[in-house]
């Protein structure tokens, strides 16, 4: 994720993530981690994929290589969650991947506008 925008979707959500409560880790790998590895006081860990808006035709197939990226991070661990996080303007593209499914992978679907809010994205 060295795009511009990414760093601005990840550094939004790293600021959401500190004021819920969440201890960001350090990135110490370079191509197999998540984008952002947070836990919480109360012992979530939360493994997040930023996928920011890469232009043209090709955000449907940057958001399968994206989910398919967290889902080989996904591990055994009880206390961890996922989180993909899109532009806002990708929503209803990340939703194709639907409600029950991301239920079943503990993965939560966050977007962030131009300006930096963040949302959850509910069902």
């Amino acid at each position: 994720m060295g795009s511009g925008d990414g760093q601005r979707m990840r550094s939004a959500f790293e600021d959401w993530l500190r004021a819920h409560g969440w201890k960001i880790l350090a990135t110490t790998c370079i191509h197999s981690c998540a984008d952002i590895e947070a836990w919480h006081p109360d012992g979530a860990r939360l493994l997040v994929e930023v996928q920011a808006d890469t232009g043209a035709d090709t955000l449907g197939p940057d958001l399968d290589t994206a989910y398919g990226r967290l889902l080989r991070r996904m591990d055994d661990v009880p206390s961890s969650r996922y989180a993909m996080v899109v532009p806002e303007g990708a929503v209803a593209a990340a939703r194709q991947v639907t409600w029950r499914v991301r239920q079943l992978l503990r993965t939560d679907l966050y977007a962030v506008d131009r300006a930096g809010a963040v949302r959850r994205i509910e069902g």
